[in-house]
């Protein structure tokens, strides 16, 4: 892999206390802002990239090749660096590497592509990654440990038939923030990126319309999985429910439909009732006592004085009442 010194222009003031991280990925000798390659099985394409460090720090980088998934109602989404890789990002040549990067500084990075000779017709994709390699340390009440990211999406068509499909999968609830959402499983199961419209339908036991929304759905990729996912307005009581959903891309002439799939409506569990404090220091000094952290003389001293201290507290609180019922 090549990497080649390239400068930049000044980079933006950072008014923050800790270094501001602002880095950018982007390719080279390429139209868009990102790869789109058509390529036969056995085919090798060379391509570029250009990393660079536009904040006003030095900052040690990390860049790797990681899978695409489509993330919750469509769009790109790059595994983390630690995630296992499969499919075309085997086909990259783009060893993962750590170096200093200067600010105002970037690198020129040449790698490969290249097709298996078994590879499917249709389209595969896969991305390139850069962000900071040691999380850079919040401050405040409220500490982010904070990583800054940039992708690449590396798109390969292999010439073939294009087919289109679409499958649709089991429904679920979850709650957040007080409200319910309504999930259904999807897939794309043909061999080309869709961008499908979803409509779903909620309906009671009794089959009576619960709810209805409409999602245009961003990048469907093929060959991943995702959830099309509706908020409803409010909190879905305990019961039987059915979903019904729509799935559909006009362009490419595929759609799938699901008229009435199960989902049932848990209570939610209780918060657990708060600990007694008297409970809980009396166990602590035992826990203590049977650890050896504390010595047995001095924990059971310790439980005499409590118990004492609490009946004698339960008495008053008995006079009290007494005196209170007298007048």
């Amino acid at each position: 892999m090549a990497l080649l010194s390239v400068a930049l222009g000044a980079a933006s003031p950072a008014f923050a206390a800790e270094p501001e991280v602002k880095l950018s990925l982007r390719p080279v000798d390429a139209p868009g802002s990102f790869f789109e390659l058509t390529l036969r099985p056995g085919e090798t394409r060379s391509l570029a990239v250009e990393l660079a460090n536009q904040g006003d720090a030095a900052i040690a980088v990390r860049t790797y090749a990681a899978d695409v998934y489509t993330i919750i109602n469509g769009g790109f989404g790059a595994r983390l660096r630690d995630e296992a890789t499969s499919g075309p990002t085997a086909w990259l040549d783009y060893a993962t590497d750590v170096f200093p990067l200067p600010p105002g500084q970037g690198l020129e990075r040449s790698f490969t592509v290249t097709v298996p000779a078994d590879a499917a017709p249709g389209e595969h994709i896969t991305s390139i990654i850069l962000e900071n390699d040691e999380p850079i340390q919040g401050t405040g009440a409220v500490t982010l440990n904070q990583v800054v990211r940039q992708a690449i999406a590396v798109v390969i068509t292999v010439p073939g038939p294009r087919q289109p499909g679409l499958a649709i999968g089991a429904a679920s609830h979850k709650i957040v923030a007080e409200r319910s959402t309504v999930a259904v499983a999807v897939e794309n199961t043909g061999n080309v990126r869709l961008k499908p419209v979803a409509d779903l339908v909620l309906r009671d036991a009794s089959g009576a319309e619960v709810s209805r929304a409409q999602v245009p759905m961003d990048s469907f990729y093929a060959g991943t999985t995702t959830l099309v996912e509706v908020p409803l307005a409010a909190l879905l009581q305990p019961g039987r429910y059915t979903v019904g959903l729509i799935l559909e891309d006009a362009v490419a002439g595929v759609r799938a439909e699901e008229v009435a799939l199960p989902l049932e409506v848990v209570e939610p569990p209780s918060p657990p009732a708060p600990e007694n404090p008297i409970v809980k220091g009396f166990t602590d000094v035992i826990q203590q006592a049977q650890d050896g952290r504390l010595p047995l003389a001095l924990g059971v001293a310790i439980l005499a004085v409590g118990l004492v201290a609490g009946v004698l507290l339960g008495l008053l609180i008995l006079a009290l009442v007494r005196r209170r019922r007298a007048r």
